[in-house]
This record gives C-alpha cells, sequence and structure tokens, in this order.
C-alpha cells in the first residue's frame, strides 16, 4: 500500500473515464505497473464502474401517492357527513336562533340618530396654534441655549489660544528688553559684553 509518488495519489476515476491527457496517462500507467498499492486501487475503480453500467437504467417516478393523499378521499357528496349534520337537533336550533336574529334584525324599524354636536372649528384651531407656538417657543429657546454655549466653548478656546500666544511673545520681549540693557549697561560702565 506504500505509494512511491511524491505527490498526491492519481486520480483513478479521472483514468478509468478517460478525461486525462495523454502524457499524464503514461506517466499514472507506468506507476501503477510498478506500485501494487495503487493497482488495488484502480481494480477497485473498475470493479464499481463495470457494477454501475450492468445496472438497468429504469424512469424515476414523476410522483408517489400516499394513503393520506386526497387521491384517495371520496367526493364531498360521496361523503355522510351534511346528512348527519343537518338531522341533528343542535343544528336545527342553532339554526332557528340565527334566523331568528336576521329576522329581528330586517324586521325593526330604524332609530333616528341625532346628528352630532356642532364642532367649533375655531377654538380648536385656536388650541392647536397655541400649542404650536409653545411648542416652536420651546424648541427656539433650546437651539439659542445650545447654540450660545457652543458660542461660549469656542470663544473660551479662542481666548485661551491668544492669552498663551501673548504670554509667549511677552516672554520673548521680556528677554530680549533684558539683554538689551545688559548689553547697554556694559556698554556705559565699560565692562565687556559676552
Amino acid at each position: 500500500m506504500n505509494c512511491t509518488l511524491s505527490h498526491a495519489k492519481p486520480d483513478w476515476n479521472a483514468y478509468v473515464l478517460g478525461e486525462m491527457d495523454r502524457a499524464e496517462r503514461q506517466r499514472i500507467e507506468a506507476h501503477a505497473s510498478a506500485c501494487t498499492g495503487c493497482q488495488q486501487d484502480l481494480a477497485a475503480t473498475r470493479l464499481t464502474l463495470d457494477s454501475m453500467a450492468a445496472l438497468r437504467e429504469e424512469e424515476i417516478p414523476r410522483r408517489i401517492a400516499f394513503v393520506s393523499d386526497k387521491v384517495f378521499e371520496p367526493s364531498f357528496w360521496q361523503k355522510d357527513w351534511w346528512r348527519k349534520m343537518f338531522l341533528r337537533p343542535s343544528f336545527a336550533g342553532g339554526a332557528l336562533i340565527a334566523g331568528a336574529v336576521l329576522a329581528h334584525g330586517w324586521m325593526r324599524p330604524p332609530v333616528a340618530v341625532a346628528p352630532p354636536p356642532a364642532v367649533d372649528v375655531a377654538a380648536i384651531e385656536a388650541q392647536v396654534s397655541q400649542k404650536l407656538q409653545a411648542q416652536v417657543n420651546e424648541s427656539v429657546q433650546a437651539a439659542v441655549k445650545q447654540a450660545v454655549a457652543v458660542t461660549r466653548q469656542q470663544d473660551d478656546r479662542r481666548t485661551a489660544t491668544l492669552l498663551a500666544a501673548a504670554e509667549r511673545r511677552y516672554a520673548e520681549t521680556t528677554e530680549m528688553l533684558s539683554k538689551q540693557v545688559t548689553r547697554m549697561y556694559a556698554m556705559n560702565s565699560g565692562v565687556g559684553v559676552r
């Protein structure tokens, strides 16, 4: 069973079915003549193919009928349940009550319906406009508060940046003036400047 091929085992299905090119086929045949494991694999593949060829072809059934299918049920008129149902006292009583309810509904005179009360459209519009105005005012106030808060944050950041820049300039100017004063003092006093 030890195959000496350095790569994967040969595809015996492709070999038996003739799906390989000539060079590959010759290489595999040369290998199979020396390898007993591959000879056994080739024999098993040929046996499987021969067994499948020996099977006779049959047409696949188009539909399989089951006992529970409606094909086997008797038709609506062949069933006897409707005769039994109409002859039962409970069905007759229910049908009589249903008929009485329907007859009462048709024989009863129509009830006069009072007209709906008049609707004061102007009052409703005034209430709606007041509510809308209140909502708009609340929305505007909230938006103004938020805008003011954002503007203050931006102003605080800008102020901090400008203050830091001014302090740097002040420190640079102070240092420069200090050096100039020291030089001038040294020049006036006659001391050498380093």
